[in-house]
């Protein structure tokens, strides 16, 4: 057991220099929402979603209390109840961010304009830059704090997911809007949101998803065969049976790209049309899923069935 230990502690180990790429990247994804929330959010009288909104309501009132001042104090709780939940890399960075956000928002004013001419495009631009800020953050692996904390306490507690803690926040950031500024800004607050949660999926999740697709058929080797020399894929191929006939099938797991659907589509038709298919969004694949090996599964496919291959071009989206 003490040998398992150090080896789980040996892995979970990060180099040096991916702390300090992780560093320069939550350092520029700070810069972006920040610059974002200067120009675009804060002189319009529009809100931020979650802690960050609410230490805007606290400076609203209370003006000689900085507002990065206010979204440091507001974090510090939470750091503190959460501590001993959060992973220690995961505290670190997070600390780090909250800090650098409550530095830059009080000291970019003097370089930043402030955009006013047109609510709706500042809501926009403001709400997608910040959601690509904070996608870049979390994408290091760091975090703003504010209820992404909250939602770890709660996940562990009560059983609640991070989506909810943030609609939750976000419910109670756009009705004190309402109350403060008045229902059109507070509409303008949602559009805002609702503009920073699709750039931060786009960017976290990646803008050009994989499909999944699995294939329970009878003929699978047959039909893996096919859709390898066709669209360069690795193919997967599980044994499987029916829960309620207790026939045998096989599983077919691939993925490709969204432009290779149609020809997996019209292969499946073809070599097993009464196969039962169901295609899921696949936001990340680690992994060989390069088209430079494409040609070489093409190749070693149709080696094993004995069919002339042709090289043509592979277009990986």
């Amino acid at each position: 057991m003490p040998a398992d230990n150090k080896n789980i502690r040996k892995y979970k180990k990060t180099p040096l220099k991916k702390h300090i790429l992780f560093l320069l990247e939550m350092t520029a994804g700070s810069f972006i929402s920040i610059g974002a929330f200067l120009i675009f959010i804060g002189g319009n009288d529009l809100l931020s979603g979650g802690v960050f909104g609410i230490a805007q309501i606290f400076n609203h009132y209370i003006t000689a209390v900085p507002l990065g001042v206010f979204y440091m104090l507001l974090n510090v709780p939470l750091l503190v109840m959460g501590w001993r939940q959060l992973r220690p890399r995961f505290a670190c960075y997070t600390i780090y961010v909250v800090a650098l956000q409550s530095f830059l928002t009080e000291y970019l004013v003097p370089y930043l304009p402030q955009y006013t001419n047109d609510l709706l495009l500042a809501c926009i631009f403001g709400g997608l830059l910040g959601g690509v800020g904070n996608a870049i953050v979390v994408r290091a692996h760091g975090s703003g704090g504010g209820t992404d904390i909250v939602a770890i306490i709660a996940r562990k507690h009560f059983d609640i997911s991070i989506g909810t803690i943030s609609l939750m926040a976000n419910g109670v950031v756009v009705c004190l809007a309402g109350m403060i500024f008045g229902f059109e800004r507070a509409m303008y607050t949602m559009v805002s949101m609702y503009a920073s949660s699709q750039a931060f999926n786009k960017v976290l999740g990646g803008f050009n998803p994989r499909r999944n697709a699995m294939i329970i058929c009878d003929n699978g080797q047959e039909l893996a065969d096919r859709l390898m020399r066709a669209l360069g894929r690795g193919v997967t191929l599980l044994p499987g049976e029916g829960a309620f006939s207790h026939q045998k099938k096989d599983v077919l797991i691939c993925v490709m790209s969204r432009l290779e659907l149609p020809t997996m589509k019209e292969i499946v038709q073809e070599v097993s049309p009464n196969a039962f298919v169901f295609i899921n969004e696949t936001y990340e694949v680690q992994g060989r899923f390069y088209s430079t090996s494409s040609q070489k599964i093409r190749a070693l496919a149709a080696a094993q069935q004995g069919v002339a291959f042709e090289e043509d071009f592979d277009e990986d989206d």
